[in-house]
């Protein structure tokens, strides 16, 4: 049987300790917890609760973004002061997590009506080729993450491939996430084109909450069927705002992640099932 991708979840708004237990690694919100305006004692206390629970930090999300005010990487915000030292103080934390994969979010390259193309471009570049020298010094590999806005440089997935690929850094891929996928109406195939330059899955339900919320249980299963294609073996990220689905006056998170963990679980184990039953 092909080798699964694993599942994890974003801990932007979980706490910690509320996260179930299946779940194979964490994703970090770098901007969040490791956020560059934190005093080092600060950090430390986010640094050692990661490490208490002992599962892989594998990959986070929220990369340039200090104190949750987003930045630009190009365009009217562009601060390339702003952005190395953001990038050398997140990166140097991450990385005593073990961190592999870097997301970041597309909608910091930005070129808003009027803003010369050009020159956004290159300042998309130098931001990422600061980001790139980071991740290469530590180890890791940086996962551009198409957003679907209009006024960004890679709105779509492929396009985020094609702009991986004229930065000319070995590490510098590609995330995809379902929400935006479906947003442009994109194919999930799109993954199969270029499958080396996958590194990291963001999912989620319907109006952007937890997977197992509404109807997309035949959308998942086309995705991890895609995936099981392409032989993708990483992370699959539940990245969503969490909402109640048992009727509680407040949100259970452990009781929430649990539900949405096993929901997932079982698309997977039907998708890979059927392979082995094709082969018997």
């Amino acid at each position: 049987m092909s080798e699964k991708f694993k599942f994890g979840i974003v801990v932007d708004v979980v706490p910690l300790e509320c996260v179930g237990k299946g779940y194979e690694y964490f994703e970090v919100p770098a901007s969040i917890h490791a956020d560059p305006l934190l005093c080092d004692a600060d950090w430390e206390v986010w640094r050692d609760k990661y490490k208490e629970d002992g599962r892989p930090c594998m990959t986070t999300s929220h990369l340039l973004g200090p104190g949750l005010t987003w930045m630009g990487a190009s365009g009217e915000k562009y601060d390339p002061e702003l952005i190395r030292f953001s990038l050398e103080r997140e990166f140097e934390r991450i990385s005593q997590l073990g961190i592999k994969y870097v997301g970041c979010w597309g909608g910091h390259f930005r070129c808003q009506d009027g803003y010369d193309r050009n020159k956004a471009i290159d300042q998309a570049i130098s931001s990422i080729n600061m980001m790139a020298d980071c991740a290469e010094k530590y180890g890791m590999e940086i996962a551009l993450e198409p957003e679907a806005d209009s006024d960004t440089l890679f709105p779509r997935y492929l396009e985020g491939v094609e702009f991986a690929k004229m930065t000319g850094r070995r590490s510098v891929k590609v995330m995809a996430d379902l929400n935006y996928f479906l947003e442009l109406g994109q194919p999930l195939e799109d993954i199969l084109k270029y499958p080396e330059y996958c590194i990291n899955v963001h999912i989620q339900g319907d109006g952007g909450a937890q997977p197992n919320v509404g109807e997309r249980r035949p959308i998942l299963k086309h995705l991890f069927e895609v995936l099981k294609a392409a032989n993708y073996t990483k992370g699959v990220s539940v990245a969503c705002p969490w909402v109640i689905t048992n009727g509680a006056s407040e949100i259970d998170y452990a009781y929430e992640t649990e539900k949405t963990l096993k929901f997932i679980q079982e698309i997977r184990d039907e998708v890979y099932a059927e392979e082995s039953h094709g082969k018997a």
